[in-house]
């Protein structure tokens, strides 16, 4: 064999070496905060707050110039405590295997937040028109007046590459919490987002549908009647629709605006008729009813100097619940929240933070008060 020969021989075996390398991430985040929180009739409490801490693992495996493959893990922990999030749930944040592709983007299967909500890494509805960019809470992030999607299992999730600024993301649950396939209809989950992206301006549009289905009869008291059960058992599919954007105004300033319409929804964080005893019982799905009316949220970033951000923002929910007894519920909801953000380093960060919540009509009772007042002081560190 000539060395000529030999040499290009070595490089295509090197070459294909390359490609089945696995690249392993391991990536995480501490963040704990004192919080002092004040709620009407009640005394003041403070205390030590974990600000959703995680670890998790990116891998990928390049197969091709063209593929590869993807998995993504995601636990959450208190750093307060040490203690894992979600008890006996490894993975509780997300789990995924995926497939990318240079020109059709990215296909991912398993346990993930919608394209819709607030979690990666396909979550690109709400992050990208959240001033808090889903920091510190529903007291101060966007989901405390626009209702977001959450997490499901067993889903199907397809995000596109840019294509000229435009970005689209649709993502399909099979079961939100198991695969039912005795009663397909059940927990299923549809969801669209997409993002246009051209010079300083985004826009961001999209919505979801949640099929409920009938609940099993074990979901109610023995005591209950056949006739109230069959009347309470059909849930009503939950919808949602959303649009906003965001402008880079200057190179220091950047404005947020969203706007949401939802009916029967059932996981608005301060409203969960979800949680709506039936007939003393103790069940937590008794509704076939869920949330109807809209919200407002907006709000800026603006850079003081190199280190210091401040961010500020104000939402509005108008909304209305039928309770399961059929008596409706009006309730509003007005809420200010702004924060100082100061950068150390690139990975870590300090930050203040208060807010205020105010509460109207029926909404009160589920939100723990007329009026709530909110302030942190923490530190976060990225690795």
């Amino acid at each position: 064999m000539t060395k000529l020969k030999l040499t290009a021989l070595l490089a295509c075996m090197l070459s294909s070496v390359a490609y089945a390398d696995t690249d392993v991430k391991l990536y995480g985040k501490v963040d704990l905060a004192m919080q002092y929180m004040k709620a009407p009739g009640k005394s003041a409490v403070v205390s030590m707050e974990n600000q959703t801490s995680r670890w998790g693992l990116m891998i990928k495996e390049q197969l091709n110039a063209d593929w590869a493959v993807k998995a993504y893990l995601e636990a959450g922990f208190s750093a307060d405590t040490g203690a894992e999030s979600t008890a006996g749930v490894a993975f509780a944040r997300r789990s995924i295997l995926a497939i990318y592709n240079d020109k059709i983007g990215e296909i991912g299967f398993g346990r993930m937040g919608t394209v819709q909500s607030i979690s990666s890494p396909y979550g690109i509805g709400l992050p990208n028109i959240d001033p808090f960019r889903t920091a510190y809470g529903p007291a101060y992030e966007i989901e405390g007046s626009i209702a977001g999607d959450g997490r499901v299992n067993n889903a199907i999730a397809w995000l596109s590459n840019k294509m000229n600024g435009l970005r689209i993301g649709v993502s399909y649950s099979l079961g939100t919490d198991s695969d039912d396939r005795t009663v397909p209809q059940n927990n299923r989950a549809i969801s669209l987002a997409v993002n246009y992206e051209v010079g300083p301006l985004l826009i961001d549009f999209g919505g979801s549908q949640f099929r409920w289905g009938k609940l099993p009869a074990s979901s109610f008291s023995k005591t209950m009647s056949k006739a109230d059960a069959a009347k309470l058992g059909n849930r009503k599919n939950s919808e949602e629709y959303f649009a906003g954007f965001r402008l880079n105004a200057t190179d220091s300033t950047t404005l947020y605006f969203a706007a949401q319409y939802m009916k029967n929804w059932r996981t608005f964080y301060y409203w969960m008729p979800k949680n709506e005893a039936v007939k003393g019982d103790s069940t937590t799905a008794g509704n076939q009813n869920g949330v109807d009316g809209w919200g407002l949220n907006l709000g800026f970033r603006q850079k003081l100097s190199g280190n210091l951000t401040w961010v500020g923002a104000a939402g509005y929910t108008d909304a209305s619940l039928k309770t399961a007894q059929g008596v409706k519920e009006n309730g509003e909801r007005l809420r200010f929240a702004t924060a100082l953000e100061y950068s150390l380093t690139k990975r870590t960060s300090v930050y203040a933070t208060a807010a205020y919540g105010r509460n109207y009509g029926q909404l009160i009772k589920y939100s723990g008060g007329k009026n709530l007042y909110t302030g942190m002081v923490g530190m976060a560190h990225w690795f």
